[in-house]
């Protein structure tokens, strides 16, 4: 399989040159390892905790463990080692503030995991390294974000795509193994099974939440993928998987450290707001949401299908949030949703300024697409940059001040 530059080679060569240690954490299969790789080439060694020998070294003697790693190796699984080693290496670096002596790499938000009880803050920077974006496997270098806080996005010049082609890269996700891989039906639905099931099974769950029914899971699982691109309302899926809200709760926070869910934030003009508001809940990678529901490129790509819609915004989010690991500036994601249901797909906030983005399955987008668009830019005013409306065709047009319409192809031109 064709080894892919990723986007966020640079970035995190960048802050190994101030921090002391660099923390990589991402999904099972998304890359890591290749990453860590990459970036040790020419740096040095880089050991393993998947190899149990290693493992139960790290575990039983976390500090000979770290003492005996030369400088700037890397430890991928680290998430292995748990609290000890995270302790022991906390304590080597407390005495040696030289920059770049440790890459780590993990399968969970392990530093949010229930077993970690030390921190290393201000010792390390941390970079989620997602599944790969469209751009990364078309070697396109990517700046839709950027070009959005500009005001420039219209300028983009995208390729046609049509649908069906729109439905392959929903249905392909992008897992290295999915995206270039064989695109039969047979291979995805199979792999996004195996996927799914090493994911959630018992020995991972444990490292990240106290999981009394791991049956559920997989259930659970299913529910949010049927409800791609809607709000978290533990009520609703404690009464279709038979547990109760508490339950529920604990068990999606799990899913999201994992790296098999994405919580997108609400996001209000008011702070205080956002914390009372619920999140809307993505599955990370579309080609698991296609698989769980069962809908296939060709499905998706049926004029009827109700999957494309819902699945076609998990993607633009998913896609987006892969650009915002890398861009110069911090960008936050968070959607928008008030009592009178005014909606907005996707919000992104730097500092003060904000950018809005719907996404249509329709191929003809008309004013109307942008109504909510408006209302926040109304709202906002000057803090508002620019809002955009992406939808499956072709055409590239102005809906108004500082709203615009472009193809769904934009995020990779």
């Amino acid at each position: 399989m064709e080894e892919l530059d990723r986007r966020l080679r640079p970035v995190a060569l960048d802050l190994l040159g101030g921090f002391r240690a660099l923390v990589v954490n991402g999904p099972r299969q998304a890359g890591k390892s290749t990453l860590v790789r990459q970036l040790q080439a020419g740096r040095g060694s880089v050991v393993n905790l998947d190899d149990g020998s290693l493992r139960d070294l790290a575990v039983q003697d976390p500090q000979g463990f770290v003492m005996q790693l030369p400088p700037r190796s890397a430890i991928d699984e680290f998430q292995g080692g748990g609290d000890p080693l995270l302790i022991a290496l906390k304590a080597r670096l407390d005495s040696d503030r030289t920059p770049g002596q440790f890459v780590l790499a993990g399968s969970t938000q392990f530093l949010a995991m229930r077993t970690i009880s030390e921190t290393l803050t201000g010792r390390i920077g941390v970079l989620d390294l997602l599944p790969l974006s469209v751009g990364e496997i078309r070697s396109r270098n990517e700046e839709f974000i950027d070009h959005l806080f500009a005001g420039a996005a219209i300028n983009l010049v995208p390729e046609p795509v049509t649908r069906p082609e729109y439905a392959e890269a929903v249905a392909a996700g992008g897992f290295p193994e999915m995206a270039l891989g064989p695109s039969t039906s047979r291979f995805r639905s199979a792999w996004c099974e195996a996927y799914l099931r090493t994911v959630t099974a018992a020995a991972n769950l444990e490292q990240v939440a106290s999981v009394r029914h791991p049956d559920v899971m997989y259930s659970l699982i299913g529910q949010i993928a049927a409800r791609s691109g809607g709000e978290l309302i533990p009520a609703d899926l404690a009464r279709d998987v038979l547990v109760d809200e508490t339950t529920v709760r604990t068990y999606t926070t799990a899913l999201s450290t994992l790296f098999l869910v994405r919580l997108l934030p609400a996001w209000t003009t008011s702070r205080t707001t956002r914390a009372k508001k619920r999140p809307v809940v993505h599955l990370l990678d579309t080609a698991l949401a296609a698989h769980l529901v069962g809908a296939t490129a060709k499905d998706l790509s049926k004029i009827d299908s109700p999957w494309f819609g819902p699945l076609l915004e998990s993607f633009v989010v998913g896609e987006i949030a892969k650009q915002a690991t890398w861009a110069e500036q911090p960008t936050r994601l968070g959607h928008y949703r008030d009592r009178d249901q005014r909606e907005v797909d996707l919000v992104l906030e730097r500092g003060r300024e904000v950018v809005g983005i719907e996404v249509k399955a329709s191929a003809t987008p008309v004013v109307a697409h942008a109504k909510h668009l408006a209302f926040l830019r109304d709202r906002l005013g000057d803090r508002f940059r620019s809002g955009v409306v992406l939808h499956t065709g072709a055409q590239r047009l102005v809906l108004g001040d500082r709203l615009v319409a472009l193809p769904v192809s934009s995020l990779w031109a």
